[in-house]
């Protein structure tokens, strides 16, 4: 039988690694989890070392990369080393050395302020999506095709934003000019890339996104050919859109569902996921391209996240997004509010790039990915008013991350 000594030097180890257990599965829980920081995200030119008790910088350190014992962190042990080269691998190396209870990367913190641009405020739409924070996985950055009335790129908001424009005609697609005689088209590219952070206007969803913008509704009223949306959508495809919005509708077309499988079946990181508006008849009314199976269908809400009263309800409904007073920016300069399944739909072209660019995966598993995190808004599952749901930007950017 142990003494009551020994009892009693049990009973202090067992209190004591109580009292360690929620930091011990707290290091367990930090070691186990994925990383979701990039390389691009470490600080070049040092390292964050924290030594054993009693160790020095020595030879192992310098083997490993350390170029200096480098400059205490102030209220810790830990030290910011400097090191050359990539700094993700001499985190690595260091990690090892003798002497060091753990390295890693000095990374790039990022502020989670609202963008500076002054109407940013009256963006209840962005509110509703999770905006401004949905901004800490990045803002973008894969090309966005827009199939509309063109763009005014000299207002103010959308200056220096294109980086490809074409106009359709007959069939035929001439790169070189869009000029947008309606409106309609610029207040789409707000939404989706208007330049943020510049102190002007509004902030586009995808703001680091280059615009590629294909004129396929050339009338003045806003009007297009069957034709001109294909050659388009072939065209925008072509140019190295990942996403294309379409905010338009009309009759089934075996032409129109010949483009767009064209450009949704390519296979691996080649295809585009391709966006449409599903209809304003506020009615069961389908729509094409948004009814086409290759084509996610939008659904327009309030900002409050209620459906629309014009917005179409039909099976074939996807995903719902903003679609009532959406303030983006107007043709000649301004800014101006406009409602219709046309505006709920560059929000859900605008948060799949999002996605891709921090998550780079095929066209077929970001669109599983949008319906799969989207807010179920009414009966539980899909229904026709806004099918899976309300894009939802956090969930999709931090699922599986």
């Amino acid at each position: 039988m142990p003494d009551r000594a020994q009892r009693a030097a049990r009973l202090a180890t067992w209190a004591t690694v109580a009292a360690m257990r929620p930091l011990l599965l707290l290091l367990a829980a930090l070691a186990a989890a994925p990383a979701t920081a990039r390389a691009a995200d470490a600080a070049p030119g040092s390292v964050l070392v924290q030594l054993r008790h009693g160790a020095r910088y020595g030879r192992s350190m310098r083997q490993a990369g350390a170029q200096g014992p480098g400059v205490t962190v102030r209220g810790t042990r830990v030290r910011v080393v400097p090191v050359s080269g990539d700094p993700v691998d001499a985190a690595r190396r260091l990690d090892a050395a003798r002497g060091v209870t753990w390295a890693e990367p000095n990374w790039t913190m990022h502020t989670l302020a609202a963008p500076d641009d002054p109407l940013f405020g009256e963006q209840s739409d962005l509110a509703l999506l999770g905006f401004p924070a949905a901004w800490d996985a990045g803002s973008g950055g894969v090309p966005i095709g827009i199939v509309d009335t063109g763009i005014d790129a000299s207002h103010e908001d959308l200056d220096g934003r294109v980086s490809a424009c074409a106009t359709a005609s007959g069939g035929r697609v001439t790169p070189g000019a869009c000029a947008d005689d309606v409106g309609h088209g610029t207040h789409v590219a707000g939404t989706i890339g208007a330049a943020a952070n510049n102190g002007v206007g509004i902030a586009g969803i995808a703001y680091s996104s280059p615009l590629i913008i294909c004129k396929a509704l050339g009338g003045s009223d806003g009007s297009g050919t069957t034709a001109d949306v294909a050659a388009c959508i072939a065209w925008a495809h072509q140019a190295g859109a990942k996403i294309i919005s379409m905010s338009l509708g009309g009759p089934a077309s075996r032409t129109l569902a010949a483009a767009v499988t064209s450009a949704w079946d390519r296979g691996g990181r080649a295809g585009s996921l391709l966006v449409a508006a599903a209809g304003n008849d506020g009615d069961a009314t389908l729509e094409f391209p948004a009814a086409l199976p290759d084509v996610v269908s939008v659904a327009a809400t309030d900002d409050q996240g209620n459906p629309a009263p014009f917005s179409n309800a039909n099976p074939d409904v996807e995903l719902a997004a903003p679609g009532v007073d959406v303030l983006s920016d107007r043709m000649g300069g301004g800014y101006v509010r406009m409602s219709g399944t046309s505006m709920a739909t560059p929000h859900v072209a605008a948060i799949a790039a999002l996605v891709d660019s921090a998550h780079p995966m095929t066209a077929k598993a970001l669109r599983a990915r949008l319906d799969s995190t989207a807010k179920d808004l009414l009966a539980p599952g899909r229904d026709p008013a806004t099918g899976f749901g309300l894009i939802d930007a956090t969930n999709a950017l931090e699922e599986g991350t």
